[in-house]
């Protein structure tokens, strides 16, 4: 999970972020679910949170992080659907999937642009 979440953005510090992860996974509140390649391999992430609000007179779902890694977008989908599903068989009246909005994976934007500077550079070389 470490590789993976280092790998989209994240630069979790082992023994806190293990404590943290450790949290998650025991709080009734909290679902996480992982979807694996065909290998085996951990590849994405999404974490969901439920909660009780007034105005809604019932359960919202909040998907609070989705991390998949880079050439496995189904994998997106799939973490997708499983924990919309998995927050409507609970009840939950409503479901936010914005997933990383307003806290970023720390790391993601540098990720992004040393991305786009290597693929800048690839085709340079090209020409």
């Amino acid at each position: 999970m470490l590789e993976l979440l280092e790998q989209v953005g994240y630069y979790p510090e082992p023994i806190s972020f293990a404590k943290t992860y450790r949290k998650t996974l025991t709080d009734p509140h909290f679902l996480v679910r992982v979807a694996l390649a065909e290998d085996g391999k951990i590849v994405g992430m999404a974490s969901l949170s439920l909660r009780w609000q007034l105005g809604l007179g019932g359960l919202l779902a909040c998907l609070d992080e989705l991390a998949v890694a880079p050439g496995f977008k189904g994998a997106e989908r799939v973490l997708l659907q499983a924990t919309v599903g998995k927050a409507r068989s609970l009840g939950a009246r409503r479901v936010v999937t914005k997933a990383n909005e307003g806290t970023p994976p720390p790391r993601a934007a540098q990720l992004r642009a040393a991305a786009a500077a290597a693929a800048q550079a690839d085709s340079h070389a090209a020409a």
